[in-house]
Parts: structure tokens; sequence; C-alpha cells
């Protein structure tokens, strides 16, 4: 199989529903989907992860996105001579990254209309709520949380304790 598939699929399932939700619903529109607990929240993020604005510093994070592709990319190539695990989680990483990347890229673009990374996942508890986020950014977190837990499987393992 193509070791870039997953990306691909992970940033091509990104750009979909970031595509259906600009489309169809108005910035700052809500939908609740199981009450208030999940919920649609079209909002369009200027900064980066956990709402940090990075507005005024948007080329130089897009440039360090893509700087950030570049090597993900070149360490998939790498772990591909490799039987590895890692893999998934990079690939998970890559594809999210890629994802959140092209809206970073269209920010550049008025014609389309774009103010930032199209977030619109909301899910809490009346005003107790998570940073709204994308497909790209759930992508993004189970490939580090897969990552971290390959790491201490490995440190684990190495330091003879015994099975997981």
């Amino acid at each position: 199989m193509n070791i870039f598939f997953i990306p691909i699929i992970v940033a091509l399932i990104d750009q979909l529903t970031k595509l259906y939700i600009k489309f169809n619903f108005r910035l700052y529109e809500k939908y609740e989907i199981f009450g208030n607990f999940v919920r649609i929240f079209y909002i369009e993020n200027s900064g980066i992860a956990f709402g940090i604005d990075t507005s005024s510093f948007h080329f130089f994070i897009t440039i360090l996105t893509i700087l950030a592709i570049l090597v993900l990319a070149r360490y998939l190539l790498i772990l591909h001579r490799e039987k590895s695990d890692e893999k998934k989680s990079i690939s998970l990483i890559l594809g999210g990254a890629i994802g959140n990347c092209v809206d970073r890229v269209l920010v550049f673009f008025p014609d389309y209309g774009y103010t930032g990374v199209i977030d619109f996942i909301d899910i809490g508890f009346g005003n107790m709520r998570w940073y709204i986020f994308n497909v790209a950014d759930m992508s993004i977190t189970f490939g580090v949380m897969y990552y971290l837990f390959l790491l201490y499987k490995d440190k684990y393992y190495s330091n003879g304790k015994g099975n997981l």
C-alpha cells in the first residue's frame, strides 16, 4: 500500500467536511447534533491550536506548517523501509497537518473567503466546552497520542518490565 494513502485520505476527508460546513452554514451558526453535548459551531480560527491567537504571524505560521509537512513526509519515507507502527501515527499527524495547511494557504487568496482554519466540532456541557476543532485536529491528536503510546511501550519493553 502507498505510504501516503492515510495522509491523503485524512486531508481529503478534512477538506470535504470543511467545504460542506463553509457552504452550508453561516459563520458562527450552531447546530445541535446530540443535544448541547455535540454540536456544529462554524468558526474560522486565525490562530493555532487551542485558540492561541497568532493572526499577526499568519505568514510565519504557514511557512512553519509547510516545513513541518516536509519533515514529516521525509520521516514517513524513511519509516517506509522499516517495519514500524510509527508509520501509522506519523501518517495521521501528516494528514492533519496537510488538511489545516490548505486552509492557512487559502487565507492568502481573498477571493476564497477564508479568514482562518475552519473549525466546527464543538463538544461540552452547557458553558463548559472544549475548544472547537475539525477532522485534521482529531487526526493530529490521535496520531500524537498513538506516537506517545508507542514511545511508552518501547521504553517499557526495553526496561524488561514485562508485557502490556
